[in-house]
């Protein structure tokens, strides 16, 4: 049996070529937008329905239409036909960016674009958002969030439950999280604030700096520079050719295998942090009460930092980077 697809009805038209549709929602509904490029407002709103602007009743080349099968609204981009078409659009799709607004009941959301831009506003359901060259930001959301972005910018703020974030060059913000948060960024910046919950970081030449939280992070670094500080709880990972740096509060324990790159640990004054340093070919510097000792090239430094608080651990191997603790 072949799909059957409905427009959705036409409440009002903008302009000769926009119009605005409007549709009763329900729960068990889907949003699906793919297009070529686009700049996508969703904000959720209370209410039965779902507004979308920006789209078209024609299907024209290039026009974004709605369309919906069984629960899911689909609002697409009509292809371009020939290898003529798609080569006159191309150069000017960055500068002929469609703008569509959806507003309403949140709905499980997924948004597929090859640039553009996508804003979320109190977007409660899962969303999931990929953009090859662009720019994604959230706000006061909630849900299962999934950006992927090849080159170009995110910023997610505010927002409760899970956040997978996945780019390869540009700037990541993630601020005040209450949820997991999974984040690989290969190079730029990556920086996170005052997050909640299970922490996995991925970085290969990135500069990335984690600012406060409380919960689990485990990280992998290859070349870059990675900062922890602030962050109650347990912190583990893996390093490779970068600097790592970790300011560790009390009641806090890292463990940290690194194989050329520098490892520096600051401890909370009066601390009792129990210390296990080890490194086969690098240096190691610790604080006056505790003694480097050697075997062969190989040094290594155990014991317990003054102090009476006894609430915090440092494990830390290396292959030929140096260990710093302060």
């Amino acid at each position: 049996m072949s799909a059957i697809y409905t427009l959705l009805p036409l409440l009002f038209v903008q302009s000769v070529f926009a119009a605005t549709f409007e549709t009763p929602v329900k729960e068990g509904d889907r949003l699906v937008l793919k297009g070529l490029e686009a700049q996508v407002l969703l904000t959720g709103q209370p209410g039965a329905t779902l507004k979308i602007s920006g789209v078209e009743e024609s299907k024209a080349e290039g026009s974004y239409v709605v369309e919906r099968k069984d629960n899911i609204i689909e609002v697409r981009m009509i292809e371009f036909n020939g290898k003529a078409s798609w080569k006159n659009i191309l150069p000017k799709a960055n500068t002929q960016l469609r703008k569509i607004e959806i507003s309403g009941l949140s709905l499980p959301t997924e948004v597929q674009l090859r640039g553009g831009s996508v804003v979320a506003q109190r977007w409660v359901k899962d969303l999931k958002v990929s953009v090859t060259h662009g720019r994604m930001s959230s706000a006061n959301g909630s849900g299962s969030l999934q950006v992927y972005v090849q080159k170009g910018d995110v910023n997610i703020q505010d927002h409760t439950g899970r956040v997978n974030v996945d780019g390869y060059s540009g700037t990541c913000a993630l601020r005040n999280i209450q949820g997991d948060v999974d984040a690989s960024w290969f190079a730029g910046q990556l920086g996170l604030e005052k997050i909640r919950g299970f922490v996995a970081l991925s970085t290969q030449t990135a500069t990335a700096k984690l600012n406060s939280g409380a919960g689990t992070v485990q990280f992998e670094n290859g070349k870059g520079s990675l900062t922890l500080q602030a962050f109650q709880g347990r912190i583990e990972g893996q390093n490779q050719d970068g600097n790592v740096t970790i300011n560790l509060p009390l009641d806090s324990e890292v463990e940290v295998k690194s194989k050329s790159g520098k490892v520096a640990i600051t401890v909370p004054p009066s601390s009792g942090a129990q210390v296990n340093l080890f490194t086969v070919d690098g240096e190691i510097s610790v604080p006056g009460e505790l003694r480097v000792a050697k075997l062969s090239a190989e040094k290594f430094a155990r014991g317990r930092l003054r102090g009476d608080a006894q609430r915090a651990s440092v494990f830390v191997r290396s292959q030929e980077g140096s260990i710093l603790l302060k």
